[in-house]
């Protein structure tokens, strides 16, 4: 059975830091790593290095992972490559299927996903790495990393139409992701599904509690009065944000010109009888 550390996988993205986190989540099985920031670089990369597998960014200027392909092709270089891509049309999966690409890998990337795909992609090429699951651990990301996690949660939500551009990430303090969230709007036909909130929401669920102080938030653009309220609900003590609200407004000025938006009118009504719920709730007297 080959040894891990003899494996060596490129890695070609022209996003440096989404470059680095693959990386870091494949160092950390003992990988060798080696990379490049576009397809021309990927292809010198191939003069001189023992590579066994390529990870290539669907969208690079002057060459994306097609090309890439493509010169593997002409000069009959078997060499497995995983495409990763933040779009899921038909037409990319046709056309790598044509191409003889080994798998599609959807941004962002998760940790175990990207793992499992490496290892299916070297053992139906005949690497078989001595690799078992129990030897994967979490992985920490960094601030840059996680808000390029937020913001290509928030990229992908918007290329597939599921929803406005905005992505949330919620960590703790080691930097271990807890919950991600996307705009959910528009596809959940539900007003209240904002990324920082389905990214809140995520990770109480997978804590099992609502207190969230010792986490923070990552948000492609800064949350809504709504996520807002929830973050001090929750606890949560430090949020990061890519965009603020005059800047999204600003962005999108053209599309929300001609909507109106009317102050709602706030009349107190029944409080007599609603202050009555608090003089016998069992919560009022812990």
């Amino acid at each position: 059975m080959k040894n891990i550390t003899s494996v060596n996988i490129l890695i070609a993205e022209d996003n440096e830091i989404s470059r680095e986190l693959m990386a870091s989540i494949l160092k950390t099985q003992g990988y060798g790593i080696i990379m490049a920031s576009d397809g021309d670089e990927a292809i010198k990369a191939l003069s001189g290095n023992d590579i066994n597998l390529a990870l290539v960014d669907l969208n690079m200027e002057p060459k994306g992972g097609f090309e890439f392909v493509k010169y593997l092709v002409l000069n009959s270089i078997k060499l497995p490559v995983i495409i990763i891509t933040a779009d899921d049309s038909s037409d990319i999966l046709l056309r790598a299927s044509e191409l003889d690409v080994t798998r599609v890998l959807q941004k962002p990337v998760e940790p175990d996903r990207l793992l499992d795909v490496v290892r299916y992609s070297l053992k139906r090429y005949g690497h078989n790495v001595n690799v078992m699951a129990s030897e994967v651990h979490q992985t920490h990301y960094n601030p840059e990393q996680l808000m390029q996690r937020a913001i290509e949660i928030a990229e992908r939500n918007s290329r597939t139409g599921k929803g406005g551009p905005f992505g949330a990430v919620v960590a703790n303090e080691k930097g271990e992701v807890l919950g991600e969230g996307a705009n959910g709007i528009t596809s959940r036909i539900d007003p209240t599904a904002h990324a920082e909130i389905m990214a809140i929401r995520k990770a109480a669920e997978k804590i099992g509690r609502s207190d969230l102080s010792d986490c923070i938030l990552y948000c492609s653009s800064e949350p809504t009065m709504m996520g807002k309220s929830l973050i001090i609900s929750v606890g949560i003590g430090k949020v990061y944000y890519g965009l603020n609200h005059s800047e999204i407004n600003d962005a999108r000025s053209v599309l929300s010109k001609n909507k109106e938006h009317k102050t709602p009118e706030y009349i107190q009504l029944g409080h007599d009888a609603a202050i009555t719920m608090f003089d016998r709730s069992p919560q009022d007297k812990i």
